[in-house]
């Protein structure tokens, strides 16, 4: 096989083990090459695996390489071969020569590195200038010595750039195991470096991950570790990065790491290295807690003007939707977290933002809001990620009063099946008949089932259906939004069936049974319990959880914005949920950030960072007796003013977003206007919070 037909056999193998499927145009786009280029390679791939006793692939309706479990079989095959089965393209021999020269300590012979990639002599001369021109690239420079071999001069900092930069690139000097381990045995020849402690080394990274709170994507997580295998033979060297860089965020966990190294594996590693490691952690992507406290509650503010700017735009109220806010919040998160490339527009990815021009550009307008708050242009990739979400919410609004029966057909365990239910029926109104594996599907009855999603291809069954990723990626939800939004459901049902007790039905069962008990003496501890117990099950702080009519004040004389803000602080401050600090802090988002925090008309919600001097989650609403500009045109005069503090990122997140829905709402303003005290503004929220829920 050539080196791209092993690729593919290894694309197919991991598509097999998470029970998903690849076309044969995914492959064209993914190598950039022909269909007919890829046809020809799949031939290679099936001689491999005949020659291996394994089954071969099959093409399918649309173009689906069809496979079968047994060609996971072929991974123990592929590296039996050996990198001596591997003919390395000129890249290749570069990136691998580069990263031996990086790693070396002394001279090295063109004959040592003829012999380390199985070529000839000639071919590393006929190579030499490229691999110069390489390294000049990174301020580095390769000297020759006639007698010596060669030397690369440079600084350190230098040569862990360029090292970093190539595991970047993604080669598959790195990707492949026997290319990758030929390589580490050629860096082993100048420093002697245990394997223990190069698989020490992933068990550091993944304990710093849960310390610091901060989750590398998978593909980042090799790259951390895949440098620290190569790094570690120059730190067993003495050779150290020089200079101190600028502290970042990731400095504490860079830290943490190097201290692990330094206790059980390379000894005395000054502090410079750790300043490094938080350059190089700036470079990568993470999956969640990457946003630092001070930025979180503004993010969402932020996050929640977009929304309500692109639903002026594409006429479609999204501001009510809870789920796409939430999901938009986590995805721009890790979004802004990243400093570096993006994941890329695929196929996927580019089909939706194509069927939906109205949607990227309303996108492209409104992304300014964005771009403020994070202080750079957003790339094409990152705005194309933006519209998949928009559209996701579309799609799932398209579909919000219909209930579908499906079947769910999942090749994975009972927790894959189980996480893939929940997140469909978070983005869907479905009634899911039944959950069963692919060879099952022949015994089940289809005629009362509206549509039938499955997580790996069903193309021999001959039936309609809908293959989504067990983690029911934004693109899936739309795929099915889309086909939902076209079926006429075979039977409509009622939210919660006749006879079938809700949650707090059951509960309030459990108090009637124990009031019926002639143990009087213990039922208020009886019933205390099961209250308790009911209320620790709720998943969310409602708003009228936090804003009772003691945090309501009205008519306070307040002359300017500045006034304002601090009086709307005074309930939490009294009741210690924040300090001084905090208070003085949010006049000083204001000034230096200016009137963001102005959300609906007429309407404030003041608030500071995780870390400002906030020790409870709460809410303190004050209407102003004279309304007061806070200099945001289209919504002054302010009226109302309520002051957030908040303790993480999640716990007020509901109830905040369901306020700023309030105020956009003319009635609820009309209303609340007339109240003449706190528990009545109080009952009207509560009234409309109960009616929008």
């Amino acid at each position: 096989m050539n080196k791209r037909s092993r690729e593919i056999l290894s694309q197919l193998i991991k598509k097999n083990e998470y029970g998903q499927n690849l076309s044969i145009q995914n492959l064209a786009e993914m190598f950039d090459v022909s269909i007919r280029t890829i046809r020809y390679d799949i031939n290679q791939v099936n001689d491999f695996l005949e020659d291996n006793g394994l089954n071969p692939v099959h093409l399918g309706n649309q173009g689906i390489i069809e496979t079968t479990a047994d060609i996971r079989k072929a991974k123990t095959s592929l590296m039996n071969e050996g990198f001596y089965s591997y003919k390395l393209s000129r890249d290749e021999r570069l990136i691998f020569t580069a990263v031996l020269l990086i790693g070396a300590d002394d001279y090295v012979t063109l004959s040592d590195i003829a012999d380390w990639l199985y070529v000839s002599r000639s071919t590393v001369i006929q190579d030499l200038d490229h691999i110069k021109d390489f390294f000049r690239k990174h301020q580095l420079y390769l000297l020759s010595h006639s007698n010596k071999g060669l030397l690369l001069e440079g600084r350190e900092r230098e040569k862990r750039n360029m090292l970093f930069d190539l595991i970047q690139s993604h080669s598959s000097v790195f990707r492949e195991k026997p290319v990758f381990q030929h390589l580490m045995d050629g860096l082993s020849k100048n420093a002697e470096i245990d394997m223990e402690d190069r698989t020490r080394i992933e068990k550091i990274i993944n304990e710093a991950e849960h310390v610091y709170g901060r989750f590398l994507t998978d593909q980042s997580f090799i790259e951390i570790r895949t440098y620290f295998e190569i790094a570690l033979y120059r730190l067993a060297q003495g050779h150290f990065v020089e200079g101190m860089g600028k502290k970042n965020s990731k400095y504490p966990m860079a830290q943490g790491i190097m201290q692990q190294i330094q206790q059980f594996i390379v000894k005395e590693v000054p502090e410079t290295e750790s300043s490094f490691l938080a350059e190089v952690l700036n470079r990568v992507k993470y999956i969640k807690k990457t946003t630092s406290n001070q930025e979180i509650v503004k993010m969402q503010v932020i996050t929640r003007t977009f929304i309500e700017n692109i639903s002026k735009d594409i006429e479609r109220n999204l501001q009510g939707d809870y789920i796409f806010y939430e999901n938009l919040i986590n995805h721009l998160e890790s979004t802004f977290s990243v400093v570096g490339k993006g994941p890329g527009i695929g196929s996927v990815v580019d089909e939706v933002i194509t069927r939906y021009p109205k949607v990227k550009d309303a996108v492209k307008r409104n992304v300014f809001v964005l771009e403020e708050y994070i202080g750079r242009k957003l790339s094409e990739e990152e705005i194309a990620y933006i519209v998949i979400h928009v559209c996701a919410a579309l799609e799932r609004n398209n579909n919000e009063a219909t209930r579908y029966s499906v079947i769910l057909v999942c090749n994975g365990g009972i927790g894959t099946s189980q996480l893939l239910l929940a997140r469909l029926e978070k983005f869907f109104h479905l009634d899911v008949l039944d959950i069963i594996p692919a060879h099952d599907i022949k015994n089940v009855d289809l005629k009362n089932v509206d549509v039938v999603i499955s997580t790996i291809s069903l193309a021999e069954e001959n039936i309609e259906y809908i293959q989504v990723d067990p983690l029911l990626t934004d693109e899936d939800c739309i795929r099915v939004g889309e086909k939902l939004s076209k079926i006429k459901p075979r039977n409509q049902k009622n939210d919660v069936p006749a006879g079938q007790p809700g949650e707090p039905v059951r509960y309030l069962e459990k108090i009637r049974t124990i009031l019926e008990e002639e143990q009087q003496d213990a039922c208020l501890g009886e019933i205390q319990n099961v209250i308790e117990e009911f209320f620790q099950k709720k998943e969310e702080i409602l708003l009228t959880d936090l804003l009772r009519p003691q945090a309501i004040t009205l008519d306070v004389f307040c002359r300017d914005w500045r006034e304002a803000i601090r009086a709307s602080a005074k309930y939490l401050l009294e009741r210690g949920a924040v300090n001084p600090n905090y208070v003085e802090a949010m006049v000083r988002n204001v000034e230096e950030n200016g009137p963001y925090i102005v959300l609906a008309p007429g309407f404030a919600l003041p608030h500071e960072a995780l870390n400002a001097g906030a020790s409870k989650v709460g809410m303190s609403l004050i209407r102003l007796e004279q309304p007061v500009p806070f200099g945001k045109k289209e919504m002054d005069p302010i009226e109302w003013v309520c002051c957030l503090s908040a303790i993480n990122k999640e716990t007020h997140l509901k109830a905040m977003f369901h306020l700023v829905n309030l105020f956009y709402n003319p009635e609820f303003r009309r209303d609340i206007r007339k109240s003449t005290t706190p528990e009545e503004v109080f009952r009207i929220i509560s009234q409309y919070e109960y009616e929008t829920r």
